[in-house]
């Protein structure tokens, strides 16, 4: 029977347990972390008929007064710190002679622990980036670069510098590369082959990797969208060091007054106004 409406309840002990929880904010724990729970719910229905709070443990005039104080203070919870209510708990029987309390603050301990040693030995696992021309990964722009240079003749930071590619440049180049080799086209004659590799070989060959075609084929706006989802390589492009110097040694333009009316102008200026104001106020005191 519940202790605050006199529903009745048969069958497992949760049905009563959650019903309390839910329609009179009573909440004892979860039902599979208490034992002997008939007994526990006899002894709090002894307080409540003693009129005695569950929570400050105050007793009251009539059960009226109970009900109100109970629930305008808050007090449809029992007391932790009331050892009375320890052999009720499951937490209580797992370490002899200790509380739960304690068994509860060595669980804490050892989660923050465990979390500091976790932080302590967490590694950042890098991205890897992809060969314009092959399935090489590496998970540095330098050895990626090395890599393009030394095994296909393609000298990306040379192109970049040469050229001066801004990072915007940068991002359309390599997604018209990533285009052009997907199509299994070589982006300088054009040629198209019947497979990647025949391609490549074409172009090393040729020595069309090594080179450009006009800027205008490939510096277009349809290039600012990656050719593969999720393109590492267009995430570690940079401003190259030459552009960035150029940017900031060009003379920002300076535009002089048109001073070929001098007399015109001083005498139409909103200052010279504001000096006559001035002088003929002066004037008067």
């Amino acid at each position: 029977m519940c202790m605050f409406c006199d529903q009745e309840f048969t069958g497992n002990r949760s049905v009563l347990l959650n019903h309390m929880a839910r329609e009179h904010a009573f909440n004892i724990g979860l039902p599979d972390n208490i034992v002997n729970c008939y007994e526990f719910l006899a002894v709090l229905q002894g307080k409540l008929d003693n009129l005695q709070c569950l929570y400050c443990e105050k007793v009251f005039r009539d059960k009226n007064t109970l009900k109100d104080h109970m629930r305008k203070k808050q007090h449809r919870r029992i007391n932790a710190k009331n050892k009375e209510y320890d052999k009720f708990y499951i937490i209580n029987y797992l370490e002899f002679g200790k509380s739960w309390e304690e068994v509860q603050s060595e669980d804490d301990r050892e989660l923050l622990d465990n979390l500091e040693e976790d932080w302590s030995d967490w590694e950042e696992h890098p991205v890897c980036a992809v060969c314009l021309f092959c399935e090489q990964q590496s998970d540095t722009t330098e050895r990626l670069y090395l890599h393009m240079q030394k095994s296909h003749g393609f000298h990306f930071p040379k192109i970049k510098s040469e050229h001066g590619l801004n990072f915007y440049q940068q991002v359309k180049l390599v997604n018209f590369i990533r285009r052009e080799i997907h199509h299994c086209r070589c982006y300088n004659c054009q040629e198209k082959f019947e497979s990647k590799g025949g391609l490549i070989n074409h172009m090393e060959e040729t020595k069309h990797i090594a080179f450009l075609p006009a800027r205008s084929t490939w510096d277009q706006p349809q290039y600012y969208f990656p050719t593969y989802e999720n393109d590492t390589l267009l995430c570690t492009l940079s401003d190259s060091e030459d552009a960035k110097a150029e940017d900031q040694s060009e003379e920002v333009p300076v535009v002089s007054e048109d001073i070929s009316s001098l007399k015109a102008l001083k005498q139409s200026s909103v200052l010279n106004q504001l000096l006559c104001k001035e002088k003929k106020n002066q004037e008067k005191f």
